[in-house]
């Protein structure tokens, strides 16, 4: 690895003038379905307008089979969308909010890593819930060593870890930080999550430490609930973390300063609220239907984001729509039953179509 990949230089960032970065977008994108999110305030120091791309939920699996999670393709999803992106104009970092192996394996690792070093700008890393030794010896598999999260941590050190830390803030920029959250209950059999009062003082401090620049916030899971399932005490509601009040309370004190946050975990097409001045996103899975990632456009008073399609064949696509709408426990409640009425809404809440573009304005 070239060590000057991992720095996101002045130089670089600087080059993207305000004409790249409608451009850059306009020749993939109808100029007037750009999607734009005002923010709170500018930010005291003005950056260049900046495009990067986040990847979710990658669970890759090096001897894994096609179901809800495509593993069969995990390899090839993620080696297919690291070429598209090194395709991409002037793409400057990309982020990866957890979920990069089925159930924290060593092997699977190795083959993330070797996969994202391929990239030709930074990538930063945080863990999901499914990136460290699972508590429940059932996942457990032969053949495979696994992780601890310190472990996970360590052996993703330079993609934004710089050793055991589970959390932490960079410079990418004059004007624009990033901070990546770890929101995993190592300990614990479950998929939910919650950001503890360690992470909210030091996110805090962070925070008021750093009022020139505007920061961008990553983590697995969600702040947010974009579902009735996700409501606390409904079947999905560990999609969101346990104290997601307290979060956006947190964060709406600094809007002006964190006005974006990101998020994987829930496998659905593209999402946004905006609440108090915070704009939230929940970008796709890249090994589950609809099988897409996400790049931003990011200016000190603006976003916009497109959600290309991984990049496989036709016929894996296909499959990876039946495995979802074959599996009852992903349906929605009140669509559980499988008929024509019931497909094409769950097809409509996993695809979410019209946030493709960003087409929503706020």
């Amino acid at each position: 690895m070239n060590n000057n990949k991992r720095s996101f230089s002045r130089r670089r960032l600087l080059q993207y003038g305000a004409a790249a970065f409608l451009g850059s977008l306009g020749t993939t994108i109808p100029f007037g379905r750009i999607g734009r999110s005002a923010f709170a305030a500018p930010a005291r120091t003005p950056f260049q307008p900046v495009r990067f791309a986040v990847l979710s939920d990658l669970h890759v699996d090096i001897k894994g089979e096609n179901g809800i999670k495509m593993s069969a393709v995990s390899v090839e999803c993620l080696r297919r969308t690291v070429a598209d992106l090194n395709r991409e104009d002037n793409l400057a970092f990309v982020l990866v909010p957890g979920d990069l192996l089925l159930d924290g394996e060593l092997e699977n690792a190795r083959v993330v890593r070797e996969a994202l070093n391929r990239l030709t700008v930074p990538c930063y890393v945080v863990a999901g819930n499914h990136d460290y030794r699972p508590v429940n010896k059932e996942h457990l598999r032969e053949g495979f060593r696994y992780l601890s999260i310190e472990e996970f941590a360590q052996f993703f050190k330079g993609y934004g870890y710089t050793g055991s830390q589970r959390y932490y803030a960079r410079s990418l920029a004059p004007g624009l930080r990033l901070i990546g959250l770890d929101t995993c209950l190592p300990e614990v059999d479950k998929w939910g999550g919650i950001l503890p009062d360690e992470q909210l003082d030091w996110l805090d401090k962070e925070l008021t430490a750093h009022t020139d620049s505007l920061h961008l916030i990553f983590m697995h899971h969600n702040a947010v609930r974009w579902s009735a399932d996700e409501a606390a005490g409904g079947p999905k509601q560990f999609f969101c973390i346990d104290n997601d009040v307290e979060l956006r309370r947190l964060l709406a004190k600094h809007a002006r300063t964190a006005p974006v946050v990101l998020s994987g975990h829930r496998h659905v097409g593209l999402r946004h609220k905006e609440l108090d001045g915070v704009n939230y996103f929940v970008v796709p899975s890249l090994n589950s239907y609809p099988m897409r990632y996400a790049v931003f456009s990011l200016a000190p008073q603006s976003i916009g984001w497109k959600t290309p399609m991984v990049s496989v064949a036709e016929p894996v696509h296909l499959e990876a729509r039946e495995n979802l709408l074959g599996t009852p426990w992903w349906r929605e409640n009140g669509l559980k039953e499988r008929s024509p009425e019931n497909d094409a809404a769950v097809l409509d809440f996993y695809e979410n179509n019209s946030m493709i573009f960003g087409s929503a304005q706020v």
